[in-house]
């Protein structure tokens, strides 16, 4: 049986998190051999912890490995076989990316590296921008998962180091993102016994992924036929309390559970409103909150300025833009996106555009190339 190895820093409830649960499954499914190994303690795997049915089912392995550079390099290689050519190595964490390559030299173990980059590099400050490009040079292929990311890593030091950048850097692959339809109810569902509109938002409360226009939004009479559903992996009790004491009876809010186990119905809309602050040029909107809200007929309304991120959704018209400090924009456009209809051959098409089968195969494809 081919193997696989995903290396992440911690499985918390995030983005990245999430993308190396689904490749795991993905893998699993073309019948590899899957270890997922965590760079963080056991107590820290909500994600893990929300999701064991499926890796139990999977039969994927959860390893962890202490987060210092000696302590991986031990257990990589113990825990990587002798013959690893034929293996996927899949890293979602840089520090990780660096100690497989003195694996690969100093144990001369033959495999190739997968690493992506997450994070816009404009977005982290200037020391953590060098250390992740010095990291990244170590990998075999390098991918980002979109057309911004892309530019942004090129220009990541300003135009002062544009040139150097772009003549030195190792070469960053776009390669999009996707999910694993199989834990995704497989068509959209109508509860007919609930009329009311809900606005849904997905992913943990903070100031960037704009918690201040979720409550302001709360307020809007304009939006007062909605109800809210807040499916978090956990609220403050202050954030808990003012919110309740501005939607009252239109709050649900669900805590660590599955977006699996979400049932929509007719009217529903998704909202993201990332804040990335006014400096950054390039953004990434649509998250993989979007691609499985898309993957069931959920039209998603996002932060201006991010189709870079997944231009064909915006074609499909399951994403719409906005200026968030513009309140009748936003309105208009979840009220648009509220009475979008779409055809079960339109959404089987979405489906296959965000399902994650399509990033493994390039990914594999690549993989063995090296």
């Amino acid at each position: 049986m081919n193997k696989a190895y995903i290396f992440v820093d911690n499985l918390k409830i995030g983005g990245y998190q999430r993308l190396s649960l689904d490749q795991a499954y993905a893998l699993a499914d073309l019948n590899y051999s899957v270890t997922i190994i965590v760079l963080s303690p056991r107590p820290e795997w909500a994600a893990a912890i929300i999701e064991k049915e499926e890796l139990d089912l999977k039969k994927i392995e959860l390893l962890e490995s202490k987060n210092s550079r000696i302590s991986i390099l031990q257990f990589i290689s113990k825990k990587l076989p002798l013959n690893s050519a034929n293996c996927v190595i899949i890293s979602h964490s840089l520090r990780s990316t660096l100690v497989l390559r003195f694996v690969n030299i100093l144990l001369r173990r033959k495999f190739t590296i997968n690493t992506t980059i997450h994070q816009l590099p404009r977005l982290s400050h200037l020391s953590q921008r060098i250390k992740r490009f010095i990291y990244a040079q170590f990998t075999d292929n390098l991918y980002c998962f979109s057309k911004a990311s892309e530019i942004s890593w090129y220009t990541q030091f300003g135009d002062r180091y544009e040139g150097v950048m772009s003549k030195y850097s190792k070469r960053i692959i776009t390669l999009r993102n996707g999910v694993y339809l199989g834990r995704l109810p497989a068509k959209q569902l109508v509860n007919k016994n609930e009329p009311r509109s809900r606005i849904i938002y997905l992913g943990r409360l903070s100031f960037w992924k704009g918690l201040d226009t979720i409550k302001k939004l709360a307020k809007s009479e304009e939006l007062s036929e909605f109800d809210f559903v807040l499916m978090v992996p956990a609220i403050t009790p202050k954030d808990l309390q003012e919110m309740q004491t501005i939607l009252g009876s239109r709050l649900n809010v669900i805590e660590g559970k599955s977006v699996a186990s979400l049932k929509s119905q007719d009217g529903d809309v998704h909202i993201y409103p990332a804040n990335y602050g006014n400096e950054v040029e390039l953004i990434e909107s649509i998250s993989l909150n979007c691609l499985e809200m898309s993957a069931i007929g959920i039209p998603s309304v996002v932060t201006s300025g991010g189709l870079l991120t997944w231009p064909e959704l915006a074609e499909t018209g399951l994403v719409q833009e906005v200026d968030w400090s513009n309140i009748g924009e936003v309105v208009n456009a979840i009220r648009l996106s509220q009475g979008l209809t779409i055809s079960p051959a339109e959404l089987s098409n979405v489906r296959k555009l965000v399902d994650i089968n399509r990033q493994i195969e390039n990914l594999l494809q690549r993989n063995s190339l090296n």
